[in-house]
């Protein structure tokens, strides 16, 4: 007697167990994988640590957000900065993910999120010596640096367009490591390039305050996650993940860890 019941509650036990893996195949079948494009050479921001995994506050922000959301799975995909819209409109990637900042030009294009997550206000960045450039128009006739695909590098083209005999050098280049800028400052290849805060600092701490920022910002925006306008769902989804991470302060929190400041503050008043 002691021998059935012992068999009939195994063999109930391995029912349920049984059960419980096919559910749980089931359900997992049912996640959808994301695959989010990002950079790996922008400190603090999106780069490769020394074990030669992605790390920083933009990676951060996005590991939070699939930890909100069970029905997705994020993968990433690095490129370099310009071949990201490349990818995100060739239907390569779902998301962009490299601090983009909202014009009329990619809003035609692409869907924002609701929020942004991180103040990407830029400054121009000289070396400490120089005291002239107060301005964007102090660097007529100088050479000034920016990305490929930037927000500064537009505010670049369109000074030279509105200002056709007040030309600004306007060196667009591909994302380059802090050596490269410092070299090329240095021995005078570029005369100003531009930043933000968190990175104007780090770039201080490594080389020794040898840079001044001119204090009246060039632009003043956020950085957002960016999408295929044929991908609502996806956009509405992280909508609501992003929001749960500014309303319980966990982007405040990963934006100190990562960056040394709180730079969610106002940016979505």
């Amino acid at each position: 007697m002691k021998k059935n019941v012992f068999k009939n509650v195994l063999a109930l036990t391995l029912a349920v167990m049984t059960f419980g893996l096919v559910s749980c195949k089931k359900d997992n079948s049912n996640v959808k994988t994301v695959l989010v494009g990002t950079g790996s050479s922008s400190p603090l921001y999106c780069y490769l640590d020394e074990k030669g995994e992605l790390a920083g506050f933009e990676i951060d922000v996005i590991k939070a957000i699939d930890e909100l959301l069970p029905q997705y799975k994020f993968e990433f995909q690095t490129f370099d900065f310009k071949n990201i819209l490349l990818a995100l409109a060739a239907g390569k990637i779902d998301i962009g993910a490299h601090m983009y900042e909202s014009n009329p030009e990619r809003r035609k294009n692409y869907l924002f999120t609701e929020y942004g997550y991180n103040d990407f206000s830029k400054y121009i960045v000289v070396l400490k010596n120089n005291t002239d450039v107060k301005s964007l128009k102090d660097l007529v006739g100088k050479t000034a640096q920016a990305s490929t695909g930037s927000a500064t590098g537009a505010i670049l083209q369109h000074w030279n367009e509105d200002h056709p005999n007040e030309q600004i050098n306007a060196v667009l280049t591909s994302t380059l490591t802090n050596e490269q800028v410092v070299a090329a400052m240095k021995n005078g290849t570029y005369d100003a390039f531009f930043t933000n805060i968190p990175s104007f600092n780090q770039l201080q701490k490594e080389y020794g305050n040898i840079f001044r920022l001119v204090e009246e910002p060039i632009s003043t925006s956020a950085s957002y996650f960016i999408f295929n306008l044929d991908n609502p769902q996806l956009k509405a989804d992280v909508d609501v993940a992003l929001k749960k991470l500014i309303d319980s302060g966990e982007l405040a929190k990963l934006a100190i860890k990562d960056l040394g400041s709180d730079t969610t503050q106002n940016i979505n008043k």
